[in-house]
């Protein structure tokens, strides 16, 4: 049975063994008619991909790897591609331009990607300022359902909800986009069910680890890309593994198969050569007042946890608020005591606001002066990125850096998208110092600055490796060097010292960190749940530094599994010619 590209071109494919025949039943001649019409339409044959020459060159720039994995996974693969690149080689990229070749060309009338929670507002905002595609997200205000957009990016978990999943299987998707495809491996999980339950006609997945236990993993994923190319479980085990299922056996077969529908680029292979990253944490000690606020603020949540752990949110927020600023954590208090008259402990928060007026010198403050003066004295434009979780403590920033003469630039949540790239370009023009919240930290290019600071620190690595992910990043040509402040004695030391860099996170690629938590990801459990647990648990400073160690340690492990997770990808593809053939 003859198959077709995405231009109606016919294809052949010599018969696989009987036991593995290519099933063919989901091709459908509705699909068929549209890929069709498309070439009529278009008027020529395809030999390139014509909506590159629309792109802005300013606004991405486009690898040679990316651009031939974009071409196969259209024109050799039937619009139904698995994405495999190791991490950090620009997947989103080579998606980003797959949905603009087929926006040029009119065949994307609904698209649907589903990603990982926190990765949908980043991909939202890469397609849209590399590619000029707008998509609506699901966590916009303007979202009002899966039935009332054409171009959607979602949640994976928001997807397969009870509220939505019905809707979502109801419609027939021109495309599908899959981002961390592994996460789909179990074909015992609603994840994997819901895609296997998805109508759609083009589809594209992504991961940098499509093996993450076994072989098993490879072939739910590709069986619900491409169902019957491996035939059925039992004989893709009978064929390509061995009854232990430790070696590979029938390899060429195995790689003619995965040719047909992967592309796995790899960092060795490619001209990308990534600059050096610099980590330079700094710890400070507190003010008298500072530390009394500090152990206040840390009574009062380990007690009122004790009493109701509902409570878990509003007294984590306070414990980041309280090595921020001042300012952030007053405004909770004053806020909470506004809002609940009946509250438990309202006196304990009323003693707290008492110790908050009583401080007078704020040591981040001071301290981030010295960081910005040495910027100003040996970097083109004195260019800073500061990050801060609160609006309070970056309008505090803001004030002091004004006072003391510098050009500063705010940028939050708050602003419009035409406001946004405003700021960011004053930043590039005039200079001086950009205090953000994490508003900023996904889906922007800020390769013109090298020097970033972490004012506070978000207890997930993946948040903080976001952050740096703005500079550091395809395009750098300078080192960077991110500087980290922490107040001395306090959990952002502990996290700091005891998690980060005993495991080296910060020199770890989101993809790298995504594999390293994938444990707390599947019991439920997020990082920085564990260590707001750890702290309001312990109950003397011993106890704290044994549980931190011991967290580490479970984080040590995770690492390792991950770094043997990549040999076992690597293995598995030794020798493989998974780029384009020479012929």
């Amino acid at each position: 049975m003859a198959d077709y590209d995405l231009v109606g071109v016919e294809v052949t494919h010599e018969d696989p063994d009987p036991l593995l025949k290519r099933s063919e039943e989901k091709e459908s001649g509705e699909h068929l008619h549209t890929v069709q019409a498309l070439r009529l339409e278009a008027g020529q044959p395809d030999s390139e991909l014509r909506s590159l020459k629309k792109l802005d060159d300013e606004s991405v720039k486009l690898l040679e790897h990316q651009v031939d994995a974009a071409y196969r996974a259209l024109f050799e693969m039937d619009g139904k591609a698995l994405l495999a690149d190791e991490v950090g080689l620009g997947k989103t990229i080579e998606v980003g331009m797959i949905l603009k070749e087929m926006h040029y060309r009119a065949t994307d009338d609904s698209v649907l990607v589903l990603t990982p929670a926190q990765l949908a507002k980043q991909w939202q905002g890469e397609l849209l300022e590399k590619f000029g595609l707008d998509f609506v997200c699901n966590y916009d205000d303007e979202f009002d359902g899966f039935d009332s957009h054409d171009h959607i990016i979602a949640s994976i978990d928001t997807a397969k909800s009870d509220r939505y999943r019905e809707t979502v299987l109801e419609r027939d998707w021109n495309v599908l986009v899959l981002d961390e495809a592994h996460y789909v491996k179990n074909e015992e999980t609603d994840r994997y069910d819901l895609i296997d339950a998805l109508t759609y006609d083009y589809a594209f997945f992504l991961t940098a680890t499509p093996i993450q236990n076994e072989l098993t993993d490879l072939y739910n994923i590709i069986s619900l890309l491409r169902p019957g190319l491996f035939g059925s479980r039992d004989a893709f085990h009978h064929y390509f593994v061995n009854n232990s299922q430790e070696t590979l056996v029938n390899r060429e077969e195995l790689q003619d198969r995965l040719n047909r529908v992967m592309i796995r680029n790899k960092r060795a292979e490619t001209d990308i050569d990534f600059t050096e990253r610099n980590i330079d944490t700094r710890t400070f000690e507190t003010t008298c007042e500072e530390r009394q606020l500090y152990e206040a603020v840390s009574d009062y949540v380990r007690g009122a946890y004790s009493e109701d752990q509902g409570q878990k949110l509003v007294l984590m927020l306070l414990q980041k608020e309280v090595v921020s600023s001042p300012a952030a954590l007053e405004q909770t208090i004053e806020k909470r005591l506004h809002e609940q008259s009946e509250l438990t402990h309202a006196d304990e928060l009323e003693s707290i606001l008492d110790l908050i007026e009583n401080i007078e010198t704020v040591t981040k403050q001071d301290r981030l002066l010295d960081i910005v003066e040495e910027a100003r004295e040996h970097v083109e434009m004195g260019r800073v990125i500061v990050f801060t979780q609160f609006r309070a403590t970056q309008r505090e920033i803001l004030d002091r850096l004004a006072t003391e003469g510098y050009t500063t630039h705010a940028f939050h949540g708050g602003h419009s998208s035409q406001e946004k790239e405003g700021i960011v370009a004053n930043f590039e023009e005039e200079g001086g110092v950009l205090v953000s919240t994490d508003a900023m930290s996904e889906g922007r290019n800020l390769q013109f600055c090298n020097i970033m600071v972490n004012y506070d620190l978000p207890w997930n690595p993946m948040k903080v490796e976001q952050r740096i992910g703005r500079i550091h990043r395809i395009g750098q040509k300078r080192e960077v060097y991110v500087f980290n402040m922490a107040l001395e004695n306090t959990i952002e030391e502990y996290v700091l010292d005891r998690l980060y860099h005993k495991i080296d996170l910060f020199q770890q690629t989101v993809g790298e960190l995504s594999a390293i938590l994938t444990r707390l990801e599947d019991s439920s459990t997020s990082f920085e749940d564990e260590i707001f647990e750890r702290l309001v648990e312990a109950d003397s400073e011993i106890t704290l530094e044994n549980d931190f160690d011991a967290m580490a340690v479970d984080l040590q492990e995770q690492q390792d599994l991950a770094e043997k997770l990549e040999e076992f990808n690597n293995g598995v593809f030794e020798g493989f010619d998974l780029g384009a053939s020479d012929d």
